[in-house]
């Protein structure tokens, strides 16, 4: 009886082993995701048990493209590139017990590398070829689509136009609009309230602008970013058509007369199209006469200055040389283009000293009987102190 017993356990050991060898193979763990930076490598497993001589199959999925059959790369050259001794693919076969892991490795991660990968096996006369995918996510970072992007636009005052900026990269960027002056976006509507504070940006790929002014011109940044290092971005010019606008930098200026002194008047003055910019003296008639280049007057134009100066604006100067009586009197700046013309008045009127950084420094006059006089006093006082030092010392 023990001995049949025994036989029924060896039986049924001897049974249990063959089935496990006769079981099917399969894959039996599912294949993570890979989430790769562009440029670096992915790798995704496939686990497979009782392979025996099936051979396993990495595919990419989307290009249906067969890659590798067990440890050995199949796909032709033109698609297996090396580079510096590295090949696009590879794939390790390793163990653990009874399972087999196959491990595909793919170097330089480029965009069409992204989607899903099948591990597959193909068992020999059987119509059944268990599979499992595995998605590989590369993370590229955001690029300015140029020809889908506003460069520069040109409106009128009160036109309502709309800026676009398209970025590509994976996760899909976020497009935000900043001015590159930090100043207010234009539209009260577009301030962004985060964590109860607002911010000078926008967040769409579609910046609307609505009843433009002078005000809103100027360069805009389109800054795309998903969080893959770098973030992207591009600048688009608004230019502003407006009348010309002209501001004296002092409404009144003074020198004295006949003493050779110059002056130097200024205006900042806007406008677009750039304007044509006059300096004009008002005489006794009440007419305008302009004042060009001469012996007496230099004008200059500055197309920046100190760095303080707006989109569309110049800083127009006039210096007059050794101011006469004849000088005084009102000045008119001015801009003209297509829109009308925009004047500032400046007043210059006498002083009785010169006036301005390059006056020349005052002179002092010393009499001769004043600095002999002086020269007695340090002599006196230089005796006295002599005098003073011998007494000390012999107890005077």
């Amino acid at each position: 009886m023990e001995n049949f017993a025994f036989g029924i356990v060896i039986l049924f050991t001897v049974t249990s082993f063959a089935s496990v060898l006769a079981q099917d193979p399969e894959i039996t763990e599912r294949i993570l995701p890979e989430i790769k930076k562009m440029g670096v490598t992915g790798r995704l497993k496939c686990v497979v048990i009782n392979q025996d001589n099936n051979p396993v199959h990495w595919i990419h999925k989307d290009t249906q493209t067969t890659i590798s059959t067990d440890e050995k790369i199949t796909v032709d050259d033109v698609h297996n590139t090396v580079v510096n001794g590295w090949p696009k693919y590879q794939v390790e076969r390793t163990y653990d017990g009874m399972k087999t892991i196959y491990t595909i490795i793919v170097n330089r991660l480029e965009p069409r590398d992204a989607g899903n990968y099948t591990c597959q096996i193909i068992i020999r006369g059987s119509t059944k070829h268990p599979s499992k995918d595995g998605e590989m996510i590369v993370l590229i970072p955001p690029a300015i689509a140029r020809s889908k992007t506003t460069h520069t636009l040109t409106v009128k005052d009160g036109d309502s136009v709309n800026m676009t900026c398209d970025a590509s990269g994976h996760p899909k960027p976020n497009i935000t609009w900043i001015r590159i002056n930090g100043a207010m976006l234009p539209n009260g509507n577009l301030k962004q309230k985060v964590h109860g504070a607002i911010v000078l940006s926008f967040q769409s790929s579609v910046f609307p602008l609505r009843n433009v002014t002078k005000d809103d011109r100027g360069v805009y940044r389109c800054i795309a970013d998903n969080n893959v290092r770098p973030p992207a971005s591009t600048d688009a010019t608004i230019l502003v058509q407006f009348k010309p606008e002209a501001r004296p930098i002092q409404d009144s200026y003074g020198q004295a007369e006949n003493r050779m002194f110059d002056v130097t008047i200024e205006c900042r003055i806007s406008g677009y199209p750039d304007p044509d910019l006059k300096w004009y003296k008002v005489t006794p008639g009440g007419n305008l006469q302009q004042v060009t280049n001469d012996d007496k007057h230099t004008v200059n134009i500055l197309l920046n200055h100190a760095n303080i100066l707006d989109p569309n604006e110049r800083w127009l100067q006039m210096v007059i040389y050794a101011v006469q009586a004849n000088d005084y009197g009102d000045y008119v700046c001015e801009g003209r283009n297509s829109l009308g013309a925009g004047q500032g008045v400046v007043h210059l009127f006498a002083t009785s000293e010169c006036q301005g950084p390059n006056c020349p420094a005052e002179t002092v006059f010393i009499s001769h009987a004043s600095l002999t006089a002086r020269q007695s006093s340090v002599t006196f006082t230089f005796l006295g102190s002599v005098f003073l030092l011998l007494a000390v010392k012999h107890g005077f």
